[in-house]
């Protein structure tokens, strides 16, 4: 908690949000570096489910198992 206590004031300044006066603003073009990585990974999300709705459903069968199948070592869930 203590590590993540600290990480946020430095993650606020870096996407732009002036949240905390004990940290200093970056200045350009550093300061542009978190919105751009936001909106990179926004379209990583975004531009897939787009192309391919039916890959999202299917990502979560990754985690399910046959349910005729003995894996109990495994963890892994039944579907």
């Amino acid at each position: 908690m203590l590590g993540i206590a600290a990480f946020v004031p430095a993650l606020l300044t870096a996407a732009g949000v002036p949240a905390f006066g004990f940290v200093a603003e970056l200045s350009p073009p550093v300061s542009y570096t978190g919105p751009v990585v936001g909106a990179w990974m926004a379209a990583g999300l975004v531009v897939p489910a787009r192309r391919h709705p039916g890959r999202l459903a299917r990502t979560g069968r990754v985690h399910l198992i046959d349910p005729d199948e003995d894996h109990e070592e495994t963890g892994a869930l039944r579907g």
